[in-house]
């Protein structure tokens, strides 16, 4: 089994991955910005208390990972923007080729607007644009580096139970979609990570309306 790091364990997306990866027998390093945290007690679970912007945090929590999972979000603050900048470096710096990262589908190219993403067209129903501006920017600093990506693009995330019939496109979606439960997107980040995935892709993922 292997030495997995994750960023964004606590959230609503990251705590199902992280008990996929556990159960599958990983070890897993996670970095946690307060010890009110909740995560469970695994003799496989590492927690480091820091901050995803910091480059040493960074560096510390990747330390011995052969891939890196990120399920941050972004609060306004340009964390994603901040931070894998900083990863990207330490990913380098210690021979880490393999992220999976945990985006939204207003990054994927727009299906009727050439030359604009999905977050800049008619398709977005978002007043605000600045969460999918930061997912933008996170997602250009991967694809300029030579890092081996998939950056996972779901449509509006609900905390519904697994569904069965999952929708999954590479770069735009060219079919109706609707939303898409959390688990399924945890279960699609390990499964991109375990058959080794659309490298290098931006891949949509949501229900069928």
């Amino acid at each position: 089994m292997a030495t997995l790091s994750l960023l964004g364990a606590t959230g609503r997306t990251g705590r199902p991955l992280l008990d996929l990866l556990l159960h599958a027998g990983h070890d897993v390093r996670v970095l946690v910005r307060s010890q009110e945290h909740q995560l469970p007690e695994h003799a496989n679970l590492t927690i480091i208390q820091g901050d995803a912007t910091e480059a040493d945090d960074l560096e510390h929590v990747i330390h011995g990972s052969s891939a890196i999972f990120s399920c941050l979000g972004t609060d306004q603050q340009h964390v994603l923007s901040t931070a894998i900048p900083h990863l990207v470096t330490k990913m380098k710096e210690q021979q880490i080729e393999r992220i999976i990262f945990v985006s939204t589908a207003g990054i994927l190219d727009a299906s009727e607007e050439p030359g604009k993403y999905r977050f800049q067209s008619n398709e977005s129903r978002r007043r605000s644009t600045t969460a999918a501006e930061d997912h933008l920017k996170a997602y250009l600093t991967l694809k300029d580096a030579d890092v081996d990506f998939t950056v996972i693009c779901p449509t509006q995330l609900t905390e519904d139970a697994e569904i069965d019939d999952v929708l999954l496109e590479t770069r735009r979606f060219t079919e109706e979609t609707g939303p898409i439960p959390r688990r399924n997107v945890a279960r699609f980040a390990f499964e991109a990570y375990n058959e080794h995935l659309f490298s290098r892709k931006r891949v949509g993922i949501a229900s069928r309306p």
